[in-house]
C-alpha cells in the first residue's frame, strides 16, 4: 500500500491527537517492523501502530484490540522507550511541517517528559525517542531538510480506508474492494452497541450483587462481639492489622459506599438503555452533518469581534482582557489561541470543528486581524513583520491573581508576519 500523504497525515494528527491527550503510556511492543505503543485513557486501551518500513511507513490508530504481533527480540529504541516513557502521558502531538511528514509527540508527568520524534518519510522513516539528554533511535538518524512544495497532491484517503487496507496486508489479504461508507457506518454502530451492551451487563451485575449486606453483616458482628475474630464468610472484610473500632467504621463505610453506587448504577442503566435504543434506531444518512459551531460570544456573554473564515471556522477576539477570558474558558481543547509574541494586546480564538483543518492563508488572516487589534495606526508599518504565537487552547491558562487576561502556555507554535 501507498505511504501516507502530508495531508493524510496532518488529518490523522488532527483527528487523533485530541483523543489521545492525557493518555498513559503502558505498554511497548516491537517486532522487525516497527512498534505498537499502548495508551491507556479512560478504560480504554489505545495501540498506536509504527509500520516503519522503509518504502512504505504507516501511522495508525486502534482501539481496544491491537493488530500488532509482538517479535522474539527487543530493540533499542523499544528498551529505551519502556525506561523513560512508560506511565507518562500525551501532553501533545503535532506534524512538524516544516520538515514534512515528521510527528512530535511530547509525554511527560511531575518530573519527567519524554519526546518522540517519528518520522515517515518514504526511505527516511525513524523513531528517534529523546529523554535525560540522551537519544536512541530506530535506525541511523539522517540530517532533516525542508520539505519540498508538492503541486497537485493526490486526494487523500480516508483514514478508515487506510486502516483497512493495511489490515488486510497484514492478513496475507488483497486491497478490500468494499469501502461502502454504509457498511463502514453500519460496522461502526454494530461495534458501539456492542460496548454499550457489555456495559449494561456489568452494571446488571453491579446492582444485583448483594456484596454491600455482607460488609455490614460484619460491622454488626464486629460491634456485637467486640473481637476481630469473625466466621469465615466475613473474614475477607477483617483487616487484623487494624484496630476493632477501625474495622468497625470501615466495613459500615464500605456497606454505605456500595449502597451509593449502586444508586449511580441504576441512573447508569436507564441512561444505557436509552442510549441503545436510540443508535439501534438510527440509521444511515448520507448527509452525516456535524452541528453548527456554538457562537462562542453569546455563551461567554463577552463583547468583541468576530470574524468569518472561508472554511467556517469562527475567530474571535474579546474587547477586554475580562472578555478574553471568557471565550477562552469556553472554547473547546482544540481550538487555536492566536498572540502577538513579545506585544501586549488582543488575543484571538480560532473556533471549529474537532477535525477540521485551518488553512495556513486562514492562520495568516487571523494573525493580521491580531495585528491590527493590537497595534496602534501608528506602530502599523508596511513591511514590518512581527512574531505570532498559536497554540491549541487545551495548552493555555489563566495566571491566578494576575491582571484578567494574562495566561501562560506551552507546546505553542511561532511564526513571522510581515504586515500590508
Amino acid at each position: 500500500m501507498k505511504a501516507l500523504t502530508q495531508q493524510e497525515l496532518q488529518h490523522f494528527v488532527s483527528y487523533f491527537a485530541p483523543i489521545l491527550d492525557g493518555a498513559q503510556l503502558q505498554d511497548v511492543l516491537v517486532n522487525d517492523r516497527g512498534l505498537a505503543l499502548g495508551f491507556h485513557l479512560r478504560g480504554t486501551m489505545y495501540w498506536m501502530i509504527l509500520d516503519l518500513v522503509p518504502n512504505t511507513p504507516m501511522l495508525l490508530l486502534f482501539e481496544d484490540q491491537c493488530p500488532f504481533k509482538k517479535g522474539p527480540k527487543t530493540k533499542p529504541v523499544s528498551l529505551f522507550l519502556n525506561s523513560h516513557g512508560r506511565n507518562l502521558y500525551v501532553t501533545s502531538m503535532a506534524v512538524q511541517e516544516a520538515f514534512g511528514r515528521v510527528v512530535r509527540l511530547q509525554l511527560k508527568n511531575a518530573t519527567m517528559d519524554c519526546e518522540l520524534e517519528i518520522r515517515l518519510i518514504p526511505k527516511q522513516c525513524n523513531l528517534i525517542v529523546k529523554a535525560h539528554g540522551k537519544q536512541v533511535a530506530w535506525d541511523r538518524p539522517l540530517d532533516l531538510s525542508a520539505a519540498p512544495v508538492v503541486e497537485n497532491p493526490p486526494e487523500p484517503r480516508d483514514l478508515a480506508a487506510i486502516h483497512e487496507e493495511w489490515l488486510a496486508e497484514q492478513s496475507g489479504g488483497k486491497k478490500p474492494t468494499n469501502l461502502d461508507p454504509v457498511a463502514q457506518w453500519e460496522k461502526q454502530k454494530q461495534k458501539d452497541l456492542e460496548k454499550k451492551r457489555k456495559a449494561l451487563s456489568e452494571i446488571q451485575k453491579q446492582i444485583e450483587s448483594d456484596r454491600e449486606l455482607l460488609w455490614y453483616e460484619a460491622g454488626q458482628y464486629l460491634k456485637t462481639h467486640g473481637t476481630l475474630e469473625v466466621p469465615e464468610d466475613l473474614q475477607s472484610c477483617v483487616d487484623r492489622r487494624q484496630s476493632l473500632s477501625w474495622n468497625i467504621e470501615h466495613c459500615f463505610s464500605k456497606a454505605k459506599q456500595m449502597v451509593g453506587k449502586k444508586e449511580g448504577a441504576r441512573e447508569r442503566l436507564d441512561e444505557l438503555l436509552i442510549e441503545i435504543q436510540k443508535l439501534e434506531a438510527t440509521r444511515y444518512s448520507q448527509k452525516q452533518s456535524k452541528p453548527a459551531l456554538v457562537d462562542l460570544m453569546k455563551k461567554a456573554e463577552a463583547r468583541g469581534r468576530k470574524l468569518h473564515l472561508a472554511s467556517g471556522a469562527l475567530a474571535y477576539c474579546g474587547k477586554s482582557g475580562a472578555d478574553n477570558l471568557a471565550l477562552l474558558r469556553q472554547a473547546k481543547a482544540w481550538d487555536y489561541w492566536l498572540h502577538l509574541k513579545d506585544y501586549p494586546g488582543a488575543h484571538a480564538i480560532i473556533h471549529r470543528q474537532r477535525d477540521q483543518e485551518i488553512t495556513p492563508a486562514e492562520v495568516q488572516e487571523v494573525a493580521a486581524w491580531v495585528a491590527r487589534e493590537s497595534l496602534s495606526s501608528k506602530s502599523l508599518m508596511v513591511g514590518q513583520k512581527v512574531a505570532v504565537v498559536i497554540v491549541e487552547c487545551r495548552f493555555v491558562r489563566p495566571i491566578k491573581g494576575d491582571k484578567l487576561g494574562r495566561v501562560t502556555y506551552h507546546s505553542e507554535k511561532s511564526f513571522q508576519l510581515t504586515l500590508n
